[in-house]
Protein backbone atom coordinates (compact mmCIF):
# COMPACT_ATOMS: atom_id res chain seq x y z
CA UNK A 1 0.00 0.00 0.00
CA UNK A 2 1.43 3.59 -1.09
CA UNK A 3 2.43 5.70 2.42
CA UNK A 4 1.99 9.24 1.81
CA UNK A 5 2.01 10.83 4.86
CA UNK A 6 5.73 11.43 5.26
CA UNK A 7 7.46 10.53 1.97
CA UNK A 8 4.98 11.94 -0.76
CA UNK A 9 6.88 10.42 -3.98
CA UNK A 10 7.85 7.10 -2.06
CA UNK A 11 5.78 3.50 -1.21
CA UNK A 12 6.36 0.81 1.30
CA UNK A 13 7.10 -2.68 0.37
CA UNK A 14 6.29 -5.19 2.99
CA UNK A 15 6.98 -8.71 4.15
CA UNK A 16 9.81 -11.55 3.95
CA UNK A 17 10.14 -12.47 -0.05
CA UNK A 18 9.20 -9.07 -1.25
CA UNK A 19 11.43 -7.05 0.83
CA UNK A 20 14.24 -9.83 0.11
CA UNK A 21 13.15 -9.41 -4.14
CA UNK A 22 13.72 -5.56 -3.54
CA UNK A 23 16.43 -6.09 -1.68
CA UNK A 24 18.66 -8.28 -4.42
CA UNK A 25 17.43 -6.35 -7.69
CA UNK A 26 19.95 -3.66 -8.25
CA UNK A 27 16.97 -1.89 -10.45
CA UNK A 28 15.03 -0.96 -7.28
CA UNK A 29 16.04 1.76 -5.62
CA UNK A 30 15.50 1.35 -1.68
CA UNK A 31 15.79 4.28 0.86
CA UNK A 32 15.81 2.56 3.97
CA UNK A 33 15.19 -0.88 6.05
CA UNK A 34 13.03 -1.17 8.82
CA UNK A 35 12.95 -4.06 10.95
CA UNK A 36 10.70 -5.09 14.31
CA UNK A 37 12.88 -8.28 14.69
CA UNK A 38 15.72 -9.65 15.15
CA UNK A 39 16.04 -12.91 14.01
CA UNK A 40 18.22 -15.39 11.18
CA UNK A 41 15.95 -13.83 8.07
CA UNK A 42 16.16 -10.52 9.75
CA UNK A 43 19.98 -10.54 10.01
CA UNK A 44 20.04 -11.43 6.04
CA UNK A 45 18.30 -8.85 4.97
CA UNK A 46 20.23 -6.29 7.56
CA UNK A 47 23.21 -7.52 6.07
CA UNK A 48 22.27 -7.30 1.86
CA UNK A 49 20.89 -3.60 2.99
CA UNK A 50 24.33 -3.03 4.76
CA UNK A 51 26.39 -4.23 1.70
CA UNK A 52 23.70 -1.58 -0.68
CA UNK A 53 24.37 1.27 1.91
CA UNK A 54 21.02 0.83 2.47
CA UNK A 55 20.15 2.79 5.90
CA UNK A 56 18.31 0.23 8.53
CA UNK A 57 16.85 0.88 11.81
CA UNK A 58 14.45 -0.85 14.13
CA UNK A 59 11.34 -0.06 15.04
CA UNK A 60 8.27 -1.61 16.97
CA UNK A 61 5.60 -3.27 15.03
CA UNK A 62 3.08 -0.74 15.04
CA UNK A 63 5.13 1.49 13.54
CA UNK A 64 5.90 -0.61 10.61
CA UNK A 65 1.88 -1.13 10.52
CA UNK A 66 1.68 2.50 10.13
CA UNK A 67 4.15 2.96 7.34
CA UNK A 68 3.02 -0.09 5.53
CA UNK A 69 -0.51 0.89 6.22
CA UNK A 70 -1.20 -3.19 7.50
CA UNK A 71 -0.05 -5.53 10.12
CA UNK A 72 0.46 -7.95 7.34
CA UNK A 73 4.08 -6.90 7.00
CA UNK A 74 5.77 -9.82 8.90
CA UNK A 75 7.93 -7.11 11.23
CA UNK A 76 9.68 -5.79 8.10
CA UNK A 77 9.30 -3.60 5.55
CA UNK A 78 11.13 -1.41 2.73
CA UNK A 79 10.69 2.38 1.70
CA UNK A 80 11.17 2.36 -1.82
CA UNK A 81 10.82 5.04 -4.88
CA UNK A 82 7.84 4.91 -6.73
CA UNK A 83 7.25 1.73 -9.05
CA UNK A 84 9.16 2.12 -12.56
CA UNK A 85 7.37 1.25 -15.27
CA UNK A 86 8.76 -0.40 -18.29
CA UNK A 87 8.45 1.55 -21.22
CA UNK A 88 6.15 0.07 -24.31
CA UNK A 89 8.83 1.05 -27.05
CA UNK A 90 11.58 0.05 -24.54
CA UNK A 91 10.31 -3.35 -24.44
CA UNK A 92 9.46 -4.32 -27.87
CA UNK A 93 13.49 -3.78 -28.84
CA UNK A 94 13.74 -6.82 -27.40
CA UNK A 95 13.44 -10.09 -29.94
CA UNK A 96 10.28 -11.39 -30.10
CA UNK A 97 10.82 -14.66 -28.28
CA UNK A 98 12.07 -12.46 -25.34
CA UNK A 99 8.64 -10.90 -25.14
CA UNK A 100 6.29 -13.51 -25.32
CA UNK A 101 3.66 -14.81 -24.31
CA UNK A 102 2.71 -11.20 -22.89
CA UNK A 103 -0.24 -10.84 -20.28
CA UNK A 104 -2.22 -7.77 -20.99
CA UNK A 105 -4.80 -6.58 -19.23
CA UNK A 106 -7.72 -4.91 -19.45
CA UNK A 107 -9.74 -2.78 -16.37
CA UNK A 108 -8.09 -4.77 -13.80
CA UNK A 109 -9.27 -2.89 -10.70
CA UNK A 110 -8.89 -4.83 -8.01
CA UNK A 111 -5.30 -4.69 -6.39
CA UNK A 112 -5.64 -8.44 -5.38
CA UNK A 113 -6.31 -9.75 -8.73
CA UNK A 114 -3.21 -7.58 -10.51
CA UNK A 115 -0.63 -9.21 -7.42
CA UNK A 116 -2.23 -12.79 -7.76
CA UNK A 117 -1.66 -12.35 -11.68
CA UNK A 118 1.55 -11.09 -11.92
CA UNK A 119 2.56 -13.85 -9.24
CA UNK A 120 1.04 -16.18 -11.85
CA UNK A 121 2.62 -14.71 -14.96
CA UNK A 122 5.91 -14.90 -13.29
CA UNK A 123 5.84 -18.33 -12.50
CA UNK A 124 4.07 -19.52 -15.61
CA UNK A 125 7.24 -17.54 -17.87
CA UNK A 126 5.19 -14.65 -19.25
CA UNK A 127 7.85 -12.42 -20.40
CA UNK A 128 5.87 -9.61 -19.50
CA UNK A 129 2.64 -7.52 -18.46
CA UNK A 130 0.67 -4.43 -19.81
CA UNK A 131 -2.00 -2.60 -18.05
CA UNK A 132 -3.34 0.49 -18.65
CA UNK A 133 -2.76 3.86 -16.62
CA UNK A 134 -6.39 4.93 -16.25
CA UNK A 135 -9.08 2.66 -15.30
CA UNK A 136 -7.14 0.29 -13.70
CA UNK A 137 -5.44 -0.97 -10.79
CA UNK A 138 -1.25 0.50 -10.61
CA UNK A 139 1.51 -0.98 -8.83
CA UNK A 140 1.45 -0.27 -5.19
CA UNK A 141 3.14 -1.96 -2.04
CA UNK A 142 -0.17 -4.20 -1.70
CA UNK A 143 0.09 -5.51 -5.22
CA UNK A 144 3.76 -6.39 -4.68
CA UNK A 145 3.21 -8.56 -1.49
CA UNK A 146 0.36 -10.69 -3.36
CA UNK A 147 2.39 -11.04 -6.20
CA UNK A 148 5.46 -11.90 -3.84
CA UNK A 149 7.91 -9.47 -5.20
CA UNK A 150 7.51 -11.16 -8.56
CA UNK A 151 7.51 -7.81 -9.99
CA UNK A 152 11.83 -7.73 -9.83
CA UNK A 153 11.16 -10.64 -12.62
CA UNK A 154 8.37 -9.27 -14.54
CA UNK A 155 8.45 -6.28 -16.81
CA UNK A 156 5.26 -4.07 -16.01
CA UNK A 157 4.22 -1.71 -18.80
CA UNK A 158 1.98 0.89 -18.16
CA UNK A 159 0.32 2.85 -21.05
CA UNK A 160 -2.00 5.40 -22.04
CA UNK A 161 -4.13 3.66 -24.74
CA UNK A 162 -4.45 0.06 -24.51
CA UNK A 163 -5.88 -0.04 -27.75
CA UNK A 164 -3.14 1.24 -29.84
CA UNK A 165 -0.93 -0.32 -27.85
CA UNK A 166 -2.59 -3.46 -29.03
CA UNK A 167 -2.13 -2.29 -32.80
CA UNK A 168 1.67 -1.74 -31.75
CA UNK A 169 2.05 -5.48 -30.30
CA UNK A 170 0.69 -6.89 -33.63
CA UNK A 171 2.66 -4.80 -35.84
CA UNK A 172 5.62 -6.19 -33.67
CA UNK A 173 4.70 -10.17 -34.44
CA UNK A 174 1.76 -11.04 -31.13
CA UNK A 175 -1.00 -13.17 -32.00
CA UNK A 176 -3.25 -11.44 -30.03
CA UNK A 177 -6.15 -13.70 -27.98
CA UNK A 178 -8.82 -12.37 -25.70
CA UNK A 179 -10.56 -14.59 -23.16
CA UNK A 180 -13.95 -13.85 -23.12
CA UNK A 181 -17.22 -16.46 -21.50
CA UNK A 182 -19.24 -16.05 -24.92
CA UNK A 183 -16.37 -16.62 -27.38
CA UNK A 184 -17.56 -19.96 -29.53
CA UNK A 185 -13.75 -21.58 -29.88
CA UNK A 186 -12.46 -23.12 -26.34
CA UNK A 187 -8.76 -22.15 -24.79
CA UNK A 188 -7.85 -25.75 -25.59
CA UNK A 189 -8.53 -26.07 -28.92
CA UNK A 190 -6.45 -22.88 -30.05
CA UNK A 191 -3.32 -23.02 -31.30
CA UNK A 192 -0.83 -21.06 -28.72
CA UNK A 193 2.00 -22.16 -29.64
CA UNK A 194 2.30 -18.77 -31.81
CA UNK A 195 3.73 -15.55 -30.31
CA UNK A 196 0.89 -14.87 -28.24
CA UNK A 197 -0.40 -12.09 -26.11
CA UNK A 198 -3.38 -13.02 -23.75
CA UNK A 199 -5.59 -10.31 -22.60
CA UNK A 200 -8.20 -10.79 -19.90
CA UNK A 201 -10.80 -8.49 -18.97
CA UNK A 202 -12.39 -6.61 -16.05
CA UNK A 203 -13.89 -8.71 -13.33
CA UNK A 204 -17.10 -7.37 -13.74
CA UNK A 205 -17.83 -6.66 -17.37
CA UNK A 206 -14.88 -8.50 -19.40
CA UNK A 207 -13.32 -7.05 -22.28
CA UNK A 208 -14.24 -3.63 -23.58
CA UNK A 209 -16.05 -3.68 -27.19
CA UNK A 210 -12.72 -1.90 -28.47
CA UNK A 211 -10.32 -3.76 -26.52
CA UNK A 212 -12.40 -7.42 -27.95
CA UNK A 213 -12.33 -5.85 -31.25
CA UNK A 214 -8.50 -5.57 -32.07
CA UNK A 215 -8.24 -9.42 -30.76
CA UNK A 216 -7.19 -11.64 -33.23
CA UNK A 217 -9.26 -14.18 -31.81
CA UNK A 218 -11.74 -15.11 -28.43
CA UNK A 219 -11.55 -17.95 -26.74
CA UNK A 220 -13.04 -19.00 -23.26
CA UNK A 221 -12.73 -21.80 -20.65
CA UNK A 222 -14.93 -24.59 -20.52
CA UNK A 223 -16.84 -25.07 -17.43
CA UNK A 224 -17.35 -28.16 -15.94
CA UNK A 225 -19.18 -27.08 -12.88
CA UNK A 226 -22.60 -25.14 -12.30
CA UNK A 227 -20.45 -21.77 -12.15
CA UNK A 228 -19.71 -19.96 -15.34
CA UNK A 229 -17.67 -17.37 -14.94
CA UNK A 230 -14.00 -17.24 -13.02
CA UNK A 231 -12.30 -14.58 -11.12
CA UNK A 232 -9.87 -12.99 -13.46
CA UNK A 233 -6.99 -13.81 -11.98
CA UNK A 234 -7.80 -17.84 -12.10
CA UNK A 235 -8.72 -17.32 -15.55
CA UNK A 236 -5.24 -15.49 -16.47
CA UNK A 237 -3.49 -18.21 -14.49
CA UNK A 238 -5.64 -21.22 -16.62
CA UNK A 239 -5.01 -19.44 -19.76
CA UNK A 240 -0.73 -19.31 -19.44
CA UNK A 241 -0.55 -22.82 -17.86
CA UNK A 242 -2.36 -24.07 -21.21
CA UNK A 243 0.59 -21.83 -23.25
CA UNK A 244 2.68 -23.53 -21.30
CA UNK A 245 1.32 -27.13 -21.54
CA UNK A 246 1.03 -26.91 -25.32
CA UNK A 247 4.75 -25.27 -25.46
CA UNK A 248 5.99 -28.14 -23.74
CA UNK A 249 4.30 -30.64 -25.54
CA UNK A 250 5.67 -29.05 -28.82
CA UNK A 251 9.09 -28.95 -27.55
CA UNK A 252 8.77 -33.35 -26.31
CA UNK A 253 7.12 -33.58 -29.55
CA UNK A 254 10.23 -31.97 -31.73
CA UNK A 255 12.92 -33.90 -29.50
CA UNK A 256 11.03 -37.69 -30.32
CA UNK A 257 10.71 -36.59 -34.25
CA UNK A 258 14.82 -35.81 -33.94
CA UNK A 259 15.60 -39.04 -32.06
CA UNK A 260 13.52 -40.99 -34.55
Amino acid sequence: MKTRARHEQDYWISGYNPVKEALSSRDTVIKELVLARSDQRAAALEAMAAERGIAVRHEPADVISALAGHTHHQGLAVRSEEFRYTTLEAWLQHPLEERQPVLILDSIQDPQNLGALIRSACFLGAKGMIIPKDRSASITGTVIKVASGATVYLPVIQVTNLAQALDHLKGNGLWLVGLDVEAKQSLYEADLSLPVGLVVGNEQKGLRPLVRKHCDFLVHIPAGGPLQSLNAATAGAIALAEVQRQRLTVGVQSKTSQHD
